[in-house]
């Protein structure tokens, strides 16, 4: 076997703090300009979080891969799950009379009105089954493109359906969190597969890929363009901040001026929670939540069940809301902020830490063993981690299960050491 100690991946890591550097860029430079209280303080904190994740990850790259404790026959286990979450997604899309992707062409009529009657506004039974699902499917869609030359077609083309049909669906409800959780898995699964060999790029692939990816950036703007221009999401005056966007904004010379509320609208998007992070920064301390308070889906249940609202009145995103009179989920208020109400603001840099530690071990064991819960648990933290500048994504129910649950049991099943 190939010294797993010497054998060093980074262009997981790479990529993710890139990105994460980019949402700060456009905090910083973007078209809004946001007033930051205690600068020094707000931006030690994100190179702070940012240095821990590397170190997490550069630490687990020193790490021996490992295997799993129960034995199982890999590519069986895959072929099963892939004809569960198969049978399960045709089962859904009977039963609901094809979901929200019956709605895939209203979207490009009228967007505003087909998000109001998706099944983001209005659950059914299935948003529950989910929760037991969504790994499932997970499991199924990550090893099937991480194996992918090991499996037949049918299985291939099945998951292929499954990642179609998720973005039609995305599509029907109106929305882009959906597509861009499948694309970002679906890309942790294909460059886990080329660094194991188990996909290899030719010359005309990588062509290919390249007009492939650039076709769905483009796709995806254009799609972003519909939602800005039809469901209601131009922004002209920042609604937390309450001022226009600057007048000489760089990006604003050099494109038309159709274009500038779709500049304004994917900037808000992908940096407005750096804003409320120095917010939280600056609120006063109200107790620990001990691991209840990152996830409103949790704290709505307990109420929901309790009557108890305790937690809420500890959550830093719950009270960000609550300042301006908002819902939870119609601003952003980054992962730190989430979990600094189970682990404060200095204990959230430590989460991080083993979070990019984990993310590295569950790379090393999908490099040398075939687990596949590790293939998993490598994708769902890469889009874990993608998501870290936006919010928790352990707020609902599916988000819990396939970001927290499955993680845990991969660690609770990966051998130990002799």
């Amino acid at each position: 076997m190939i010294n797993q100690k010497q054998k060093k991946v980074y262009f997981p890591i790479i990529f993710l703090l890139s990105w994460l550097g980019f949402t700060i860029f456009t905090f910083i430079f973007g078209p809004y300009k946001y007033k930051i209280t205690n600068s020094f303080i707000f931006y030690t904190y994100l190179i702070a979080v940012h240095i821990a994740l590397l170190l997490g990850y550069l630490r687990g790259q020193r790490s021996y891969g490992r295997g799993i404790q129960i034995k199982i026959d890999y590519y069986k286990f895959v072929k099963v799950i892939i004809i569960i979450s198969f049978l399960y997604f045709i089962m859904k899309l009977l039963l609901t009379f094809g979901g929200d992707m019956r709605n895939f062409f209203a979207t490009f009529k009228n967007a505003s009105k087909t998000y109001l009657n998706s099944s983001v506004r209005h659950s059914n039974i299935f948003s529950y089954l989910d929760i037991f699902f969504a790994p499932i499917s997970l499991i199924a869609i990550t090893n099937a493109i991480f194996s992918y030359k090991k499996l037949s077609k049918r299985y291939r083309y099945s998951v292929f359906v499954l990642i179609l049909f998720s973005i039609a669906a995305s599509v029907g409800s109106a929305t882009r969190s959906g597509i861009v959780q499948i694309l970002i898995i679906s890309l942790a699964a294909f460059s886990l597969g080329v660094y194991k060999k188990n996909i290899i790029l030719k010359y005309y692939h990588k062509v290919l890929i390249f007009f492939f990816a650039a076709s769905l950036i483009i796709g995806f703007f254009l799609y972003t363009i519909l939602l800005t221009n039809t469901r209601g999401g131009k922004i002209f005056i920042n609604p937390l901040t309450h001022e226009p966007p600057k007048e000489n904004y760089y990006l604003y010379k050099i494109t038309p001026p159709n274009i500038h509320p779709i500049i304004n609208n994917v900037s808000f998007y992908i940096s407005h929670s750096y804003y409320r992070l120095n917010l939280a920064l600056n609120l006063p301390f109200k107790g620990l939540g001990f691991g209840l308070t990152n996830s409103f889906f949790v704290m709505d249940n307990i109420e929901s069940i309790t009557g108890w609202s305790g937690l809420k009145d500890i959550s830093y995103g719950v009270r960000l809301d609550r300042e301006i009179g908002s819902n939870y989920g119609l601003y952003w208020s980054t992962f730190y902020t989430w979990i600094a109400s189970d682990f404060t603001f200095p204990g959230t840099i430590l989460v991080v830490f083993f979070i990019g530690y984990f993310f590295s071990l569950a790379m090393k064991d999908s490099l040398y063993y075939l687990n596949p819960f590790s293939v998993t648990v490598f994708c769902s933290l890469f889009y874990f981690i993608f998501h870290f500048a936006f919010n928790n994504p352990l707020q609902d129910g599916p988000g819990l299960t396939t970001c927290f649950f499955t993680p845990l049991i991969w660690f609770i099943f990966r051998k130990r050491n002799k």
